[in-house]
């Protein structure tokens, strides 16, 4: 703003001279005409001082030109005096734009310098906030992790208390399995002796196989398989045949387990416990040994069955009979020491249909039964027998069931089972809740 209003004030004052110049000029050429004018009057008055007046006309203008020379000189020299002024002027301007340019470029530097470090500071403010911020968070995270570890720390306390009171309880469940397996197993071994009897006492060992049921197609291969396995295992000890309760059945499956019991390396005894009869009467009475309680029940009778077609088809039928007789009860009757006809006639003197009972204390005497005994020791049951397992099974049946109902006067009753052979119901009955 200075260099400006100094050119300003150089431009009026050039130009106030350039016109006082101009001025001066006229004024000369002004005072020249006049002064011709003068000596043109002069020279009209006067015609006879003309020489006089063009010599005076002369000096004068000779000092006209001698001062207008002088202030062309002068003139000249002011313009000179002007024109350095004006270059100096120009040059200080030049500085001053120079200086102005370097001042405007400091300043503009300087303000980018500014500006520069206002946002250095502002971004320094910033990554200070950040900073802080950052360490804000980190503090906060590590209060919120110091939190979480004391958390985990509790919940893993929580969790180690918890597993070892779970251990402490599995262990005290596999104790108390442990004891229930120990309490349920009688953690004795089963007893073999080679003479099981012992003083009335028969003495069984797991070496058993049960016959219960009627005996028909498959009864022959689980029977003789178990044989076979327990002769494979041990030949010195006896095999235990146990019937519970069995009305005999097929003569083919009953040949065959007498065929595995007669060709048996180790011994098999028959254990009668309840009932058995035809099939199963002759396995009793044709075993190596035979023991039985004495209210067991035998039956022995003729074989028996059904044909149909014509006489000769019928005869053919019988033969067959006959031929199945000779090879299952002339054994019994060898045994009985008679003859096979008078054991058929001996089972219809018991009997009008020929089935021939007696109880074990009385078959004993006719050979039917070796041995009578009063107790069983059955050393195979190391473990608790569970519900169900000594349920009486016939013919793959599950036990009977009853269930209340009611008659037609409305009394409660209950439907007794029907009853098998040689069976009777013994029992206190005055309401006749039971009915039969």
């Amino acid at each position: 703003m200075e260099d400006s209003d100094m050119s300003s004030k150089h431009f009026n004052l050039i130009t106030g001279f350039c016109l006082s110049l101009l001025v001066f000029q006229q004024a000369a050429a002004n005072e020249q005409q006049q002064l011709v004018l003068q000596v043109a009057k002069q020279v009209e008055s006067e015609p006879f001082a003309y020489e006089r007046h063009i010599e005076t006309l002369a000096k004068e203008v000779k000092r006209l030109q001698l001062e207008q020379a002088k202030l062309k000189l002068e003139h000249e020299r002011k313009l000179l005096q002007l024109r350095l002024e004006r270059e100096r002027l120009s040059l200080e301007n030049d500085w001053h734009r120079v200086k102005e340019t370097q001042l405007s470029a400091q300043f503009k530097a300087l303000k980018n310098r500014l500006v520069l470090e206002n946002t250095i500071n502002a971004e320094k403010q910033k990554q200070t906030e950040l900073a802080r911020e950052r360490d804000q968070l980190a503090l906060e995270n590590a209060v919120a992790e110091e939190r979480n570890k004391q958390e985990e720390l509790a919940f893993e306390a929580e969790l180690n208390k918890m597993t070892f009171k779970k251990r402490l309880l599995e262990a005290k469940i596999a104790e108390r399995a442990k004891q229930e397996k120990w309490d349920n197993q009688a953690n004795t071994p089963p007893t073999y002796l080679i003479e099981p009897l012992v003083d009335g006492q028969l003495i069984i060992s797991d070496r058993k196989v049960v016959l219960n049921g009627p005996i028909w197609r498959g009864t022959a291969n689980e029977i003789v398989e178990r044989i076979q396995y327990y002769n494979n295992k041990n030949t010195e000890y006896p095999i235990f045949l146990i019937i519970d309760y069995c009305r005999g059945g097929s003569v083919m499956e009953g040949t065959r387990i007498l065929k595995a019991m007669h060709n048996s390396r180790a011994p098999v005894y028959v254990v009668l416990k309840s009932f058995a009869a035809s099939m199963a009467a002759v396995i009793t009475t044709l075993a190596e040994r035979s023991y039985a309680y004495p209210d067991a029940v035998l039956i022995h009778h003729q074989v028996w069955g059904t044909s149909k077609g014509n006489g000769t088809e019928q005869r053919e039928y019988l033969k067959i009979l006959d031929q199945w007789a000779n090879r299952i009860i002339q054994p019994v009757a060898d045994k009985m020491g008679m003859t096979l006809e008078a054991l058929i006639e001996k089972m219809y003197q018991h009997n009008s249909s020929g089935d021939w009972f007696e109880f074990a204390d009385a078959a004993v005497k006719h050979k039917w039964v070796d041995y009578l005994i009063e107790d069983i020791r059955d050393t195979s049951f190391v473990k608790r027998p569970k519900d169900g397992d000594n349920n009486e099974v016939e013919a793959k049946g599950k036990r009977v069931s009853v269930a209340e109902k009611r008659d037609v006067q409305g009394n409660s009753y209950v439907k007794m089972p029907h009853l098998r052979p040689f069976d009777v119901y013994h029992m206190y009955n005055p309401d006749n809740y039971y009915r039969y």
